[in-house]
């Protein structure tokens, strides 16, 4: 009788469900799952051959679509940011392999934490430096939140995600709460 492969029972938890995570989000916080990311780059002068696969390049501080999202990062990157594989894999198959234009999967490094409510604009500044424009859906901005680097994204009056290092996802819930926990006060 053969024995069955242990490995094919296991299967890896919600990235949420790690560790406390999901107990430390106070209420209108969570984690936005599955996720795909990708940074997309070309070389300078190369941007009208990444438009050709991806369609209009949103400018600085400004990203477009709804699912996925494709964000400016910097004047020679943006990121695809999606809850679905198929388009990400989609872009993958149509960048042309080796010219001046690169993909690289971001997926398994990024967390992204969706905020919403009507005391979003209240919360805001306690996070996010004065000059960050985020007020109108559509904006997004590379931003310093508690000593850490997020992308910031408006999606709409009362919904905004905030893309982060992986690594750093405890200490921004942990801020997170902290902050949503003043504004009760």
């Amino acid at each position: 009788m053969a024995t069955p492969d242990p490995t094919v029972l296991l299967r890896p938890l919600p990235r949420a469900q790690i560790g406390t995570l999901g107990a430390l989000l106070p209420a209108g916080v969570s984690l936005v799952e599955p996720l795909r990311v990708l940074s997309l780059r070309c070389l300078p002068g190369s941007e009208a051959a990444l438009a050709a696969t991806t369609g209009t390049l949103p400018g600085p501080g400004r990203f477009t679509g709804t699912d996925p999202l494709l964000v400016w990062r910097s004047p020679s990157e943006w990121l695809h940011v999606g809850t679905r594989d198929e388009p990400a894999d989609a872009l993958l198959r149509a960048l042309p392999p080796g010219g001046a234009t690169q993909a690289i999967d971001l997926s398994d490094g990024i967390a992204v934490f969706e905020l919403q409510g009507p005391r979003l604009d209240a919360l805001l500044p306690r996070l996010l430096d004065a000059g960050v424009q985020l007020g109108v859906p559509g904006q997004g901005t590379r931003a310093r939140l508690a000593d850490i680097a997020v992308v910031a994204l408006r999606l709409a009056p009362e919904r905004l995600w905030l893309l982060i290092d992986r690594a750093n996802a405890h200490y921004l819930a942990h801020w997170l709460a902290y902050a949503s926990a003043a504004l009760q006060q």
